[in-house]
């Protein structure tokens, strides 16, 4: 597990195209800040190279969101949310919640195997 936002951020892509299991809160807002400090300070350097950054981090960044959803005991397809009028808000409310515990997609990254 992770000990900080780097740890976070290689995480991301280390399970970039795992769409099982849990990702912790702290572990997606730290990998999602760091890809956007590194989106920006790239755009501000190197022209296009932002664009290219943010395309290769699409698939990782949407399977730690879909583990983050799983997390939350919600599917991955809750995600579609974000394409309608203010679903992204509601996604965004969804990312920021805490989980209890074990439920349907393994024991929690945060607490261990807790008894239901």
């Amino acid at each position: 597990m992770e000990t900080n936002a780097f740890g976070a951020f290689i995480e991301m892509w280390a399970r970039a195209f795992d769409f099982s299991g849990r990702t912790r809160r702290a572990t997606y807002w730290e990998a999602f800040l760091i890809t956007i400090a590194i989106s920006l300070l790239l755009g501000a350097f190197f022209p296009y190279a932002d664009v290219i950054f943010t395309v290769l981090a699409a698939i990782p960044m949407l399977s730690m969101a879909v583990r983050r959803m799983h997390d939350i005991d919600k599917r991955g397809w809750w995600l579609l949310l974000s394409l309608i009028p203010l679903g992204g808000i509601a996604v965004s409310v969804l990312l920021l919640m805490d989980s209890d515990g074990v439920n349907r997609f393994g024991d929690s990254p945060k607490y261990g195997k807790v008894p239901l």
